[in-house]
């Protein structure tokens, strides 16, 4: 389902050659392996060039630090465009890098919690509605969607109506294949997939390892299994899935068999939905393992990054460079409590550098320079880093938030803060307007009295994309029939179920009026896309959300609302409000 903002020729011929463009960020930490790692170079100098604000995230698991995967935008860049999923309104939008410009978005039936992924002319998501989605880069369109579960079966989930299979083992591409896994509790079912990208046919499915017996951290057989959440990783032979709290499980790409899943063995090491892989060595967690048994090597940073045979980690306040090539476990000699002088295995790599930096939040490679964010500001650092001491600083700038995930494309840096803001860095093009904001639907059309002026660029200004609610206002044809039903009922929590659109008075009333999660279930996917986005310009996208289905035949969890409402009855009936309706109401 797509909500094109603009339909024409002109749009297509301009964005077109947009994907021939070089330097892109394709997946998320740019590539299979998640090196968070690009060849090209970035300017040397950087200025801003344009910042647009975005709704603040509110993650899945807000109290797991190890499964944060949905803290925060993550960006792709795929020539002069930059895919932008969000869990809020459940979107994935395009905009264009040179400007911040809305070019076009998507609508899914669920909350897109992961990165998307770009290729060829093409972008691929995931959502919670359970299916892997191909759309065409251009305009959104829908190319094919691929379902990862056994059915459209319905749950609550985070406080959404979600998949009871939802796809949250994000897509990695590599080869023309792309892989990508549903479900999150295992004794629910499991469901590994990879498709060719270019058609969508599946070329493996791996369902039978979502609950099996096998050994537990506390040294006990049960019944437990990988439980997908995270982006997959892709390195030669092996598809690495992340297990939430747990270590990754490693499969064979060409045949999806499972090779090792050591749950019991590494215990609380690594673990997290964060995974990265080079040469022999798996990443995780703040953990090190050999990539073919799983086996802990050590501690690495959580923030790293690896290019040209250099690992560069942050942990205990600096920046540490070491040879890839020389990592090796050998035998050292030890203490033991006793005492007792033992043998036990270290691992170890040579160190090339060690940089102290203040405490960072973020850490990229783009050409021959680290990228690094703080709170309060970015910064670019010159390689090779000194033997000991303060890193070298090349560039840095202010920004306000803070900086947890940075993109080096199409001659650009993208910043993405915590707090929901974008900025994109590069060299200003003189001939574009100066100190002017670009309409959209988020726009306020002016710049911003605080927005800062840019060092060596005389006059110049960047281009300003405030968000902009719209509170909502009493819509006098619907406030008194909203205020009957909610004094009615004694309803004013929970969760309400709306049979339609209609004029959308009705809900936005209910939702003006109480503090209830509304679901509305919508035949016409048009309608349902204009609705979701004026619930976006109202700020009501993560309290009530839309999805496309026949009221009849959706598959919605029993009992699940405290109210339900129509505009018009006649599609109701009374098997439906039992089938649905909380006892008592």
């Amino acid at each position: 389902v797509s909500c094109r903002l603009f339909v024409t020729a002109i749009l297509a011929a301009l964005i077109s050659p947009m994907f021939a463009h070089g330097g892109d960020w394709p997946q998320w930490r740019s590539d299979a392996q998640r090196s968070a790692a690009s060849r090209d170079e970035l300017p040397a100098q950087l200025s801003l060039l344009w910042m647009r604000q975005l709704p603040r995230l509110k993650p899945a698991w807000p109290d797991q630090s190890k499964m944060q995967f949905d803290a925060a935008y993550e960006p792709i860049v795929a020539g002069q465009q930059m895919f932008v999923g969000s869990s809020q309104d459940g979107s994935v939008t395009a905009y264009d890098t040179r400007t911040g410009a809305e070019i076009w978005r998507h609508f899914a039936d669920g909350p897109v919690r992961f990165a998307p992924l770009a290729w060829q002319d093409k972008v691929y998501f995931v959502s919670d509605d359970g299916y892997l989605s191909c759309l065409r880069s251009v305009d959104g369109s829908v190319v094919w969607r691929f379902r990862g579960g056994p059915s459209d079966r319905k749950i609550l989930g985070n406080e959404r109506l979600i998949s009871m299979w939802p796809a949250r083992g994000a897509p990695v591409l590599a080869d023309g294949k792309i892989s990508f896994a549903a479900g999150i509790w295992p004794f629910m079912g499991t469901f590994l997939h990879t498709l060719d990208a270019a058609t969508g046919q599946v070329l493996w499915t791996n369902d039978g390892d979502g609950s099996m017996y096998i050994k537990q951290p506390h040294n006990t057989d049960s019944f437990a299994g990988v439980a997908p959440q995270g982006p997959l990783v892709a390195i030669g032979s092996k598809l690495l899935i992340p297990g939430g709290r747990s270590v990754p499980a490693c499969y064979d790409r060409a045949t999806g068999q499972l090779l090792y899943y050591q749950l019991a063995e590494n215990g609380k090491r690594g673990g997290g939905s964060s995974v990265a892989a080079v040469d022999q060595l798996l990443f995780n967690g703040g953990a090190a393992f050999d990539l073919e048994t799983e086996k802990y090597l050590g501690a690495v940073g959580d923030l790293l990054t690896f290019a040209g045979g250099r690992l560069y980690d942050y942990r205990d306040g600096a920046i540490h460079a070491q040879e890839l090539a020389t990592s090796q476990v050998k035998l050292v000699d030890s203490i033991d409590r006793k005492g007792v002088v033992t043998k036990v295995a270290k691992w170890t790599m040579r160190e090339l550098g060690k940089a102290e930096t203040p405490k960072l939040t973020s850490l990229i490679k783009a050409g021959s320079r680290l990228y690094a964010g703080s709170h309060g500001r970015v910064m670019s650092l010159s390689l090779p880093l000194p033997d000991k001491g303060k890193a070298n600083v090349a560039w840095e700038a202010a920004v306000e938030g803070t900086p947890v995930s940075l993109v080096a494309a199409d001659d650009k840096l993208i910043v993405v803060t915590l707090e929901g803001s974008l900025f994109c860095f590069g060299e200003p093009n003189p001939k574009r307007q100066r100190g002017r904001t670009l309409p959209d639907a988020q726009n306020t059309g002016s710049e911003s009295p605080g927005a800062p002026a840019l060092a060596g660029a005389s006059g110049y200004k960047p281009l300003q994309h405030d968000l902009v609610i719209q509170p909502l206002v009493a819509d006098e044809l619907w406030l008194t029939k909203a205020d009957d039903i909610l004094k009615t009922t004694h309803v004013d929590q929970g969760y309400c179920l709306a049979w339609g659109v209609g004029s959308g008075g009705l809900v936005r009333e209910i939702a003006r009026q109480s503090e209830l999660r509304i679901i509305v279930i919508e035949r016409d996917s048009a309608k349902a896309n204009e609705f979701r986005e004026r619930l976006r310009t109202n700020g009501l996208s993560d309290r009530v959300s839309v999805i496309v289905g026949d009221p009849q035949s959706v598959l919605l969890p029993p009992y699940l609302a405290s109210l339900i409402v129509a505009e018009s009855l006649s599609a109701l009936t009374d098997g439906d409000r039992e089938k649905f309706l909380q006892p008592a109401g």
